[in-house]
Order: structure tokens, then sequence, then C-alpha cells
């Protein structure tokens, strides 16, 4: 597959052979992302009519939404909210 040299790059698409499997791509999906800094996350997606995989770079949102004991939370990461009930 192509390795991807420049870091202001955006987005890519490459097209695909018929005869390319899912799991080929996985070199290139982590080279990719490897070369993303923290301020982005990736967006991958794969249009099997065209044969073609897409990859872009979508800047992450300024403020963190969530805390745990003053802690933020990392995206993976799952928060058990407790609702009280009044009743």
């Amino acid at each position: 597959m192509k390795k991807i040299d420049d870091k202001k790059i955006k987005g890519i698409s490459i097209e695909l052979d018929k005869s390319t499997k899912l799991n080929e791509l996985d070199d290139t999906i982590l080279d990719f992302k490897q070369r993303t800094d923290d301020k982005h996350d990736i967006d991958v997606s794969v249009d099997i009519q065209n044969a073609t995989l897409h990859m872009k770079r979508v800047k992450r949102p300024y403020i963190t939404l969530a805390a745990k004991d003053g802690e933020i939370v990392k995206k993976s990461e799952e928060i058990d909210i407790k609702v009280k009930d009044d009743k």
C-alpha cells in the first residue's frame, strides 16, 4: 500500500484493486493514524462499489465535556450515571 508522508494532508482517497483484502488496509490506516496529531481524529470509510478507501482528519472539539472526580475522562472510557428518583 502507499506510504503517507505529509502530516498536513487533511484527507486522502486510495483506489483499490479488486484483489485487495480489507485486512491488507490495516497498515495504511495505522500509518495515517500515527502521523495524525492529538488535535485530530480519523474518519475511515470504504466505498465497496467504487473500490475506494477514504481517510480524513477531523478536528477534535476544544472543550472536553466530561470529567470524573476532577479528571478528564478519555473517549474510550464509559461513565456510570446514577439517577435519583424523588419518589
